[in-house]
């Protein structure tokens, strides 16, 4: 055996363990992860069926308080009208009913008539109740999505027949709350299949597809979690096709016999992992790869050195110099003994150079194996990285939105204390114009338009930003067609395309924001007219329509319709299918990939919903529905007249960091009678409150100040002792994430640019309350 061959021998010895280690190590931790993600799945299902325990728990507690009363217990004619009002507080129950023991209704939160299979199922498992009890999936025609009865027999009165309180639990609204869970329950959670079942495997709710399988068998691959009587896990196809991971909890008197299944896609949670085992396997090729080149490097020192001495030698002899001898420093290796018989047999050197030529062509071919393989690392490598830079490019674009979101929200705050410093000093300045001063009336109005108009398009930026939510209103939106029809010249579309208007006679006030109403229609125009390079016809249309289903994703309903078509390339399935995703656009570089998604986040902020139709060569149709407001409400809150009664005059602590905001509040405060004392920041007013005799009997905070915020001054305020109300003005701040008790305990939230109107009309508010409040302290007293 050569000495190179030798060498090799040993180092796949020692590559050996270490891989067989490797690979027993991969397993173990392979196992031990996929015993991992059972017990938490089983964990997971053990959470949500507390979860369901409790809302069973509050539908014992809500039948045992129906029974007490005596209209219910004595089914008196005013039965009806008690379950009515019990069940209208509790939305999460279809309805509540009353059973004779002759299986008929005696009274019901709703009318209902039973059929057969009423009587054949839920009704016969009521009347069977010894106690409270939870049924199996049921339906009828009162309630035909499903629900899923829950029984409570009453003892009877003296005399009186059996009776049995039955409340259907709405199917529906507990898809609702595994939807909520999953968003609640992070990411892990996010991914999972939530599944309740009754006692025959029967689906009562499920996240995500409710409607898809509610009132469906479970398959029986998954029967084990109906049969069994401890909790466990499944590794089953699951009834949607999908092969998951299913932790369960059997139908048990722990659980009111319903089954608990959450299950998991698998090769998803083992994502981690095998990435972690690759990586291993990675390195221990190049610890392998390694150890061969350092092999070949010390193959060429120790073994091809005295290959070419011999060789030399070689070459005297065939010369015919045979009495040349190979010098060699170690006679006790190999390559001495060769040297040595080379020397005593000339014969032999042929021989001995046959055998280093096939060994030395057996070397080169391992090199272009080890070089093959190299070539095939290297290409994978390459694949990595274009992964890594395209996903650092959606990092890069992520990032500068943003940025772009932090700097419009820095803009809107400090513009919008520009306007309200010029609107208060415009409010001023026409206060004390004459009735004569016609143009410069004027032009305090023209002014004041344009400070309104910055006021929405800060709003624009805020709800960009998201540091606001929308502020929606009754609004009317053939209105705001016919305004951006007008506005949609040939210098935004294009001399080639035709705008047609279609709206629509007597069509219902919508609930939107106006601001944003218009950006969606500008975005949807400016999609159309990209999907018409060589022109067409663009047509906006609005429609009343009435919403019966849940086939476009919104609640049934009355809605106003603002419907975009164009006659241009259409959509493919495929770009139908990701045209709401963030990000994707079909225009390149051009294109951010939001415009449709912001379209939709503004219809879904207001309870409307977007559909899409497109064909694909013909054109696309976009339609907004939002649903109609409270047109008697928004007739009535437009008819009111702007009078203020005579106040009387309240002395007012005035906090704003913002000197010219701050002046220009004062001036208004005491043109209207107040008595008015200013601070720049947080800890000002509490020295001033401290060190003078100043009483307030109402505090107006900026919400962005150093130091201090406005939230944290009025807490100092209140813990001092002030219990007088207290406003808080606000420029662009998000109090979406503020604790509802804190914001319960202000007065009112005073939005800037303000006018001398809106202030005044506050003041005059807040007094009104005060008076009401204490007209009834006094009568409160004098009963």
């Amino acid at each position: 055996m050569l000495l190179s061959t030798r060498l090799m021998l040993i180092i796949a010895t020692c590559l050996l363990p270490i891989i067989a280690l490797q690979i027993v190590v991969s397993w173990s931790q392979w196992s031990d992860r996929k015993d991992q993600l059972g017990d938490l799945s089983v964990h997971q299902a053990e959470l949500l069926a507390a979860d369901i325990a409790s809302i069973n728990e509050g539908a014992r507690i809500l039948l045992s308080t129906a029974a007490e009363f005596h209209q219910v217990r004595t089914v008196s004619e005013n039965c009806t009208a008690r379950l009515t009002a019990i069940r209208r507080n509790v939305p999460s129950f279809a309805f509540i009913t009353l059973i004779g023991q002759a299986g008929e209704v005696l009274c019901s939160s709703m009318p209902m008539s039973l059929t057969d299979t009423d009587r054949a199922g839920w009704v016969r498992d009521a009347l069977a109740a010894d106690g409270f009890r939870t049924g199996r999936f049921a339906s009828s025609p009162a309630v035909p999505d499903g629900f899923l009865p829950v029984f409570l027999p009453l003892p009877p009165e003296q005399g009186a027949q059996r009776i049995t309180l039955v409340a259907a639990l709405d199917l529906n609204w507990l898809s609702t709350h595994l939807d909520q869970l999953k968003r609640s329950g992070g990411n892990f959670l996010a991914g999972g299949v939530l599944t309740v079942a009754d006692a025959d495997g029967v689906i009562l709710g499920r996240a995500p597809e409710h409607a898809r399988f509610v009132g469906h068998r479970f398959p029986p691959a998954a029967m084990p979690a109906i049969t069994s009587s401890v909790p466990g896990f499944l590794r089953i196809r699951s009834i949607d096709g999908t092969n998951r991971l299913a932790g369960y909890i059997p139908p048990t008197p722990a659980t009111h016999n319903l089954s608990i299944v959450v299950g998991f896609h698998e090769p998803e949670l083992m994502d981690d992992i095998g990435r972690v085992l690759w990586r291993g396997t990675l390195l221990l090729a190049v610890i392998a790869l390694l150890a061969v080149v350092l092999t070949y490097v010390v193959a060429r020192r120790f073994i091809s050195a005295p290959t070419r001495d011999l060789l030399r030698a070689a070459r005297q002899w065939r010369e015919g110099n045979l009495a040349a001898r190979v010098e060699l420093a170690d006679e006790r290796s190999e390559f001495g003994q060769i040297a040595e018989a080379c020397n005593q047999m000339a014969a032999a050197l042929a021989w001995r150079e046959e055998e280093l030529r096939e060994h030395a062509e057996a070397m080169e071919s391992r090199v272009a194996d080890r070089t093959q393989a190299l070539l095939v690392t290297n290409n994978r490598l390459q694949v990595e990285i274009e992964e890594r830079q395209s996903t650092q490019a959606a990092l890069v674009q992520s990032q500068k939105l943003q940025a772009v979101g932090q700097l419009a929200g820095g803009i809107a705050h400090d513009f919008n204390n520009f306007l309200a410093t010029i609107q208060g000093s415009l409010d001023l300045l026409g206060r004390n114009l004459s009735e004569d001063q016609v143009r410069q009336r004027a032009w305090v109005e023209r002014a004041s338009s344009a400070v309104m108009r910055g006021a929405q398009l800060t709003a624009r930026l805020l709800a960009f930003s998201r540091r606001r939510r929308f502020a929606v209103r009754s609004t009317d939106l053939n209105q705001i067609v016919g305004d951006m029809v007008a506005l949609l010249t040939a210098a935004t579309l294009g001399n080639r395309i035709r705008v047609d208007m279609r709206l629509a006679d007597g069509l219902w006030i919508a609930t939107a924001e106006p601001g944003q109403m218009e950006a969606a229609m500008l975005n949807l125009a400016l999609n159309a007219r990209d999907a018409m390079p060589t022109g067409g016809v663009l047509t906006i249309s609005t429609a009343n329509e009435a919403v019966t289903s849940d086939a476009d994703g919104v609640a049934p309903g009355e809605y106003a319709a603002v419907t975009v078509q164009d006659t241009g390339i259409g959509m493919s399935d495929e770009v139908q299918r990701k045209a709401l995703e963030p990000f994707f656009t079909t225009k390149g570089t051009a294109g951010t990939g939001l415009g449709l998604s912001q379209v939709q986040a503004m219809v879904h902020e207001v309870g409307g919903a977007l559909r899409i139709r497109s064909i694909e060569g013909q054109g696309t149709s976009i339609t907004m529905l939002l649903p109609r407001a409270d047109t008697d409400a928004a007739e009535s809150e437009r008819s009111k007249p702007a009078v203020f009664p005579a106040r009387s005059s309240q002395a007012v602590l005035v906090v704003d960091d913002d000197q010219s905001v701050l002046d220009i509040t004062v001036d208004m405060l005491r043109q209207q009678g107040s008595c008015v004392r200013q601070a720049v920041n947080g800890q000002q007013a509490l020295d001033l409150l401290d060190t003078t005799d100043f009483q307030p009997t109402l505090v107006i905070l900026d919400f962005a100040m150093p130091g201090m915020n406005g939230l944290e001054l009025a807490g100092a305020l209140r813990r001092r002792g002030f219990t007088g109300p207290i406003v808080l003005a606000t420029g662009y701040a998000d109090l979406s994430d503020v604790d509802q008790d804190i914001l319960a305990d202000l007065r009112a939230v005073l939005n800037k640019p303000y006018t001398f109107a809106d202030l005044e009309r506050l003041m005059t508010q807040i007094e009104t309350e005060h008076m009401a409040s204490t007209a009834i302290s006094v009568l409160e007293a004098a009963r």
